[in-house]
This record gives C-alpha cells, sequence and structure tokens, in this order.
C-alpha cells in the first residue's frame, strides 16, 4: 500500500475510534457505525463536490457547479446543495439541534439526487441520541479531506467497525467483509475491462470499487463496465447504492435491483448471463434455502447439500456466466475437500466440463472477521487448457504494519501469483516446488477430485527430509511423549491422593 495512503487510513481509523468512544453507551455498536457511517457519506461528498467546483470555477465554469455533466469530468455525480454542505453542517457541531441539521441535510442531498431518494437514515434528531455527543462526532471529522484518501472509505470503516467491536462482542454485524489486497488479486486475475460484471452477495460494493480503482490506474475507461448486483441485508443495500455513486460511478451504469432480496430464492437478474463475477460469498451457510428450489436450473451440475450453502454459491455463479465469462470467488478452505456426495458430484461435473482453471490457497490472518482459512476459485468458461492450476499462497501473507494479527497480501506478492496465473493460461508449464503446480484432470480424479493444493504441489527441496531424519524426529517426538505420559501419571496420582485426604464421602 501507497505510504501515504497507509497514513491516511490509520487517521481515519483513530478518528472512527474516536467517534465510536463519545457513543458508546445506550446504543449498539451496530447502531453508531451506522450513524457515523452516515455522516462520513455527506462528509465525503461534500469534500468530492468541494473540489470539483473548485476546479469549474477556477476554469470559469461556474454554471458547471449544479450540472452533474460537468461535475462527473471531476469525478463528482451528485450535487450537494448549500444546506448540505460540510461547512454549513459542522457550524452547527456544539449546538443541541445538529441532528436535526444533518436530517435536513440528507433531505436536500435526495432532493437534488432523486437516484438516492429514500436510501439515508434520516433520523438523527431521534431522542436517545445525546445531540452533544453528536456534535462531537461531527466535530472529529472536521479537519479531515475525505475526498484525499483514494480509498473505498465506506467499506474501510465496515471492515473496521467488524474487526474492532462486532466480533469481540460476539454481533455478527454483516457478512465478512473482502480484505483490499484480496479483491485486489482477484481484479488482477479475471481482469474486467469491458462488458458486465456482477457480485451475488455485493454487500457495501467493495468488489466493484476496487474494479474501478484498478480500471483507472491502467488508463482504461471504467465506463465501460457495467455493474451488477444483489445484496439481501437491506441496510446493506442502500450503503451499496450510495457507496458506488460516492467513489464515481455512473448511475446508469449501476444495477443493484429495486430492492434488497435472497439472491437464491428472489435473483433479481434471473435471466442475466455476466462477463466477469467476482463473489465472497458468506462461509459455509447453513440454512441457505434449497427448500422449494430442488428443481432450479441452476443446479445443472447436481443438487447442493441443505445443510452448507458454499456448492450453491459456486452453482450459482457458474450458471451466470457467459460463454467466455470469468469468476473469482472466496470461500473456506473446506470447500475444496468436503466429502458429501453432492459436492462431490458438483466439483467432478465443473471439473469434467473443464469449468475451474485455478485454486488459490490464501494465508491466514487475512479478515477481521474471521478466522476461518480461506481460498479463491477461479472459474474460466473459455479455457485453452484442460488442467487446473493450483497455487499455495499460505506462507505469503505479511503482517499489517502497526496490526500484530492481521495479513495482507503485499504489492509483489500479488502480481507473483497473478503472473504464474497468466504463464497458465499461456500454456507454460507450472510446477514450482512449495508454490505452484498445473494438473491434469486424470491426476485430480486420481485423487477423488480433491481440489486442495497441497494433495499436488511438491514440498520445497530444502523441507524435504530423508528417511533418516524423519525415523530421528518420530523417536525424539515419541520420547518426549513417554515424558508426558509418566508425568501425567504421576500428577494423576498425586491428584487422587489429594481427594482422599479431603476425606468426601
Amino acid at each position: 500500500m501507497n505510504k501515504n495512503k497507509e497514513i491516511k487510513i490509520n487517521e481515519l481509523e483513530t478518528k472512527l475510534w474516536s467517534a465510536a468512544d463519545q457513543l458508546r453507551g445506550n446504543i449498539s455498536s451496530e447502531e453508531y457505525m451506522y450513524i457515523i457511517i452516515g455522516i462520513l457519506f455527506i462528509k465525503q461528498m461534500s469534500d468530492i463536490y468541494d473540489n470539483a467546483k473548485k476546479i469549474l470555477i477556477s476554469k470559469g465554469q461556474e454554471n458547471g457547479i449544479k450540472d452533474k455533466d460537468y461535475l462527473s469530468e471531476y469525478n463528482c455525480n451528485f450535487i450537494v446543495p448549500e444546506k448540505a454542505s460540510w461547512k454549513y453542517i459542522s457550524s452547527f457541531a456544539s449546538k443541541n439541534n445538529i441532528g436535526e441539521i444533518l436530517d435536513n441535510a440528507f433531505h436536500e442531498i435526495e432532493k437534488y439526487n432523486s437516484e438516492l431518494k429514500g436510501l439515508f437514515d434520516k433520523n438523527y434528531s431521534r431522542e436517545y441520541l445525546d445531540q452533544m455527543k453528536l456534535g462531537k462526532v461531527v466535530s472529529i471529522f472536521e479537519n479531515s479531506d475525505l475526498s484525499e484518501y483514494g480509498e473505498d472509505i465506506i467499506g474501510r470503516t465496515y471492515e473496521y467497525f467488524l474487526g474492532e467491536f462486532f466480533i469481540k462482542q460476539g454481533q455478527k454485524g454483516g457478512e465478512f467483509y473482502t480484505p483490499k489486497s484480496i479483491v485486489s488479486l482477484m481484479v488482477n486475475i479475471i481482469n474486467p475491462t469491458d462488458g458486465k460484471l456482477y457480485d451475488p452477495c455485493c454487500g457495501t460494493g467493495g468488489m466493484f470499487v476496487q474494479t474501478r480503482q484498478h480500471l483507472i490506474e491502467n488508463n482504461i475507461n471504467s465506463d465501460n463496465l457495467l455493474i451488477y448486483g444483489q445484496e439481501y441485508q437491506n441496510k446493506t443495500w442502500k450503503l451499496s447504492r450510495i457507496n458506488l455513486l460516492l467513489q464515481g460511478f455512473q448511475n446508469d451504469n449501476v444495477r443493484l435491483g429495486h430492492e434488497s432480496a435472497d439472491t437464491f430464492s428472489n435473483d433479481l437478474h434471473k435471466d442475466l448471463k455476466v462477463n466477469y463475477i467476482l463473489a465472497n460469498p458468506p462461509f459455509n451457510l447453513k440454512a441457505w434455502g434449497l427448500q422449494g428450489l430442488e428443481d432450479d436450473k441452476r443446479w445443472k451440475w447436481g443438487n447442493p447439500p441443505p445443510n452448507n450453502g458454499n456448492y450453491a454459491w459456486l452453482s450459482l455463479i457458474v450458471d451466470k456466466l457467459d460463454k467466455d465469462g470469468k469468476a473469482a470467488v472466496v470461500l473456506a478452505n473446506g470447500s475444496l475437500t468436503s466429502s458429501t456426495k453432492d459436492e462431490i458430484l458438483i466439483r467432478k461435473n465443473f471439473l469434467n466440463e473443464n469449468l475451474i482453471s485455478s485454486i488459490i490457497m490464501l494465508p491466514d490472518k487475512l479478515f477481521y472477521t474471521t478466522g476461518i482459512p480461506a481460498c479463491i476459485w477461479i472459474f474460466d468458461k473459455n479455457k485453452n487448457n484442460n488442467n487446473v492450476l493450483f497455487i499455495d499462497a499460505s506462507e505469503l501473507g505479511t503482517l499489517i504494519e502497526g496490526s500484530k494479527k492481521n495479513k495482507e497480501l503485499d504489492n509483489d506478492i500479488i502480481l507473483k501469483i497473478t503472473k504464474t496465473y497468466q504463464d497458465f493460461e499461456k500454456n507454460i508449464p507450472v510446477n514450482e516446488n512449495g508454490y505452484a503446480k498445473s494438473v491434469s484432470l486424470d491426476e485430480i480424479t486420481e485423487k477423488e477430485f480433491s481440489l486442495l493444493p497441497g494433495a499436488y504441489i511438491d514440498i520445497k527441496e530444502d523441507e524435504k527430509r530423508s528417511e533418516s531424519e524423519i525415523k530421528s524426529e518420530l523417536k525424539k517426538n515419541i520420547l518426549e511423549l513417554e515424558i508426558l505420559f509418566k508425568e501425567s501419571k504421576e500428577l494423576e496420582s498425586k491428584l487422587k491422593e489429594s481427594i482422599k485426604k479431603m476425606n468426601i464421602n
């Protein structure tokens, strides 16, 4: 990550902690997250609009400050009226009507931007929300220019609250947020450029935001990509719609459906076929809803088991791809070796139809919200070979600066994995001990369709041990076990003696 951006994100997290600190008390973590996110929305919109306005005025185009066609040239697709500007709002930060000012600001934004109507939570003046504390939250962000962060601020805020509060308190707080480095890797591999991009469980829209950033960094027109998504949680669906507009997407290019809905039982894009899919579905979803969908056409590779949604997501995703489509899907490692007959059949049929292009095993500790080891499934409906590329990146994570527990894939690792995949696509043989190998269907069939990279990738030469070394290690372990057994017996004897002395009938 760029050093300046890293510093700014650290600054943001410090401010988020301070903001949460102000609101703790009689409202839940989830509620104050949405309060803070709403304030960040209006702050970032105001900053982006002010910057675009300054440029237009400097060019003698004052008439363009109320024209979205002019504004969009400077990454601003909305109008922020005077009474919704941060300058106006922050002037009331110490007043006891700050909640009313914020509510009115959201009404004003919706009035000038019809595509945002009904998406904001306009309830900042509610009775039990301490107005002085709310004003202090506004003041915390007073001197921050959120247009400069170059990040998905709302996504990062969502991720931060998930990691810092909900998980520690046992609250779910939404589904797993996909860390930036994982999305960067997925985007680099399937390389969405133009056409249709879909996410069946899009959350706050992070996959789309990072795809757009990737295109901009590579001087590719992001407006050539049509965005399709669906989200089950209503509040999160609203966040994603606001967030995508805030991040520079043209409203006409975004199709998230007319409401939040369950993708399995109420697919809002039923007959859609797309060029690209990026997805991070909820891992191991138990009650995902097979009942009533047993004969669904999406299960053409076999019916998914009713008590685990992993293969339902995979089937739904592959079914959505057009004849040349590509997909990258994050799932738990358990999906690679699941042994129910339904899942083995689906995996077998995916392989026999040559749909699986690659499996990438990720390092642990990449997610804020779960310790479950994860992997990426890569699908390609237009492969030029019959092999599967296995990549073991489980040892390639680096600790995020300032963190003792969370890792990321740094840029060099992302480029290394991407190049390996591109070599595979060019039919260049891939076989690097301890890291990657291209494997034939026959070999996978011999392993009963297991997709665990470790079953195929040879270990590194320097990690190989001779038979005598293995025997010596075993002998040492056996001796240690014998000592432990002996100590255990001695402790058991002492414990029995102590119990006897207590003279309890």
